[in-house]
């Protein structure tokens, strides 16, 4: 009798323990389990051979990471984005997918050196290296980072041998070592011209020192600005010649210079402000040429008083640029109900951009009318191309706390902010620019960018739009105005800001921003936060 009574308790214990267990699950656990339930029943389907559902997939993993960066999945998920675009390669041999998988390994090592998965990150990129892209420079470079970092980890014993320790491990040299080596490879230029201002990006493969310097027109030689790089050869596949034609440059030439030293020159029509820095993950060196007459008009000295600058000079307000953030294959935030951040930031950029026009009757431009993608660097030279007075980017926040609400609006400078810097990380994540070279990049060129402007612009802006939707919608948390370093307002000419209109990931906020009539409202308040400010702006010239 007693055995049977054991039974039945022990049946009852069985029953109510793994309910139990699976309420126990946290939302990050839940979510992780789900995309891999959803692997793997897409890896035994048809579906393998079409690339949409494999980017499903990854962006299933990817909602883990970003929605829970402060959780034990974030890891997990971040190697399996990883993993699957190294695989996607397989069927595609598309170089950019194995580059999207360096970029997640990369990410889990650098934000989660602790993790356990950081070696594997190391080892598995290290492969691709090796197996795929063919840099025994670079397969070296990682594997003794990991012995460095991690000498008795899983996988050390496979860089090593089974016989080494890391006492008795010598790294060895590559078998198969470049001709050049240590040298970044020149791979590419790209470019985006107008009448006063130009943009040049020369692709690398790897971190370089540069000095730039400028020749003013001598003996019937047009004025030019050159750049040297070193360490750096060039790619024998980069035209030496690229001609452009526009109204600052002429064209850009690039030689192998020293043997070691590669030299860009660009060679202008008239003399020319310059402003040359390096971005990192994909590395690249920016050359921003600004016309003398419009560098002149931005920055004269004028005395300090009650007004600020753009208040003394009595600037109108003619163009504006509106930047709906992320596009394409770069959805931004994906949060409840489905919703992906990159739709929501292009309907309400659309919308404000009927309001500017109707209230302000000013000509308004969007770096994107469709789901598109545009890289990070290239919507700041778009306003500046575009010689806009004011530069506007639209977000939307996530976090991983679900009772995160709110709405905050930026501008470009420095921050301690924790909060901030994670807001700045999870708007940089497709430029994988580190937070730190950006706080290094930041020291050169603030002293040439509207800080005070910005900073104005973003109070008004923020006021407006708290104020706006606090009539018609309650609990409406204002977060203030912050300074971060976002990529996407780097090298603008312009008072520029990025507001985060809501948090996707908080379900009060997430059912608003389903609906229409709360992104008009949102459109509205920003539309009036530009309206004041440019009304504040005007008052010294009347």
């Amino acid at each position: 009798m007693n055995f049977l009574l054991w039974r039945v308790f022990l049946l009852l214990f069985l029953i109510f323990l793994f309910p139990l267990k699976l309420q126990a699950l946290t939302a990050s656990e839940k979510a992780f389990l789900s995309a891999k339930k959803e692997l793997e029943r897409f890896a035994k389907s048809p579906r393998v051979k079409y690339r949409r559902y494999w980017l499903n997939i990854i962006n299933r993993f990817r909602r883990v990471y970003l929605r829970y960066p402060e959780s034990p999945e974030a890891p997990k998920a971040l190697i399996w984005t990883a993993r699957l675009y190294r695989n996607l390669y397989g069927y595609s041999h598309n170089q950019k997918d194995l580059k999207e998988a360096l970029r997640r390994y990369r990410m889990l090592w650098e934000h989660y050196p602790k993790s356990a998965l950081a070696d594997d990150a190391l080892y598995e990129a290290a492969e691709i290296y090796e197996k795929f892209l063919k840099d025994p420079q670079k397969v070296q470079e990682l594997r003794d980072i990991l012995l460095k970092r991690y000498p008795n980890g899983d996988m050390a014993p496979k860089v090593r041998g089974p016989k080494s320790t890391p006492e008795t491990y010598s790294p060895k040299k590559p078998d198969k070592e470049p001709k050049i080596s240590g040298k970044a490879l020149v791979k590419g230029v790209r470019h985006w011209s107008g009448e006063d201002y130009s943009r040049v990006v020369v692709d690398l493969t790897k971190r370089i020192h540069f000095d730039d310097h400028v020749l003013k027109a001598h003996q019937g030689k047009p004025p030019r600005v050159y750049v040297d790089l070193k360490p750096a050869r060039l790619s024998p596949y980069v035209k030496p010649e690229i001609p452009i034609q526009d109204g600052l440059l002429t064209r850009v030439r690039l030689g192998q210079y020293l043997p070691d030293t590669v030299r860009v020159v660009l060679d202008l029509k008239s003399f020319t402000s310059h402003r040359t820095f390096y971005l990192g993950d994909p590395p690249r060196l920016v050359i921003d040429l600004i016309g003398e007459e419009a560098e002149k008009a931005r920055f004269k000295p004028l005395p300090a008083g009650k007004y600020s600058l753009a208040q003394q000079l009595g600037l109108k307000i003619h163009r504006i640029v509106i930047d709906p953030g992320h596009g394409g294959r770069d959805p931004g935030a994906l949060g409840l109900y489905g919703l992906k951040e990159k739709h929501i930031t292009l309907k309400v950029s659309k919308y404000l951009a009927e309001e500017l026009k109707n209230c302000l009757g000013c000509e308004v431009i969007l770096t994107r009318d469709r789901d598109i993608f545009l890289p990070l660097i290239k919507r700041p030279a778009i306003a500046n191309l575009k010689r806009a007075d004011l530069f506007v980017s639209i977000h939307v926040n996530a976090a991983p706390n679900r009772k995160s609400r709110g709405i905050e609006t930026y501008y470009l400078s420095f921050t301690t902010d924790p909060e901030a810097m994670r807001v700045a990380a999870l708007e940089n994540a497709v430029s994988n620019q580190s937070l730190s070279d950006l706080q290094n990049l930041l020291k050169k060129i603030l002293r040439n960018t509207k800080i005070e402007e910005s900073k104005r612009l973003a109070q008004k802006v923020q006021t407006a739009l708290v104020k706006r939707l606090s009539r018609k919608y309650r609990g409406v948390r204002n977060l203030g105005v912050k300074k971060a370093p976002f990529v996407v307002l780097v090298g603008t000419r312009m008072p520029a800001i990025l507001v985060e209109i809501s948090f996707i990931t908080n379900p009060t906020e997430a059912k608003r921003l389903r609906s229409e009539a709360y992104l008009r409202e949102v459109a509205r308040g920003i539309a009036e936060g530009i309206k004041n400010y440019v009304r504040e702006i005007q008052v010294a010239g009347k």
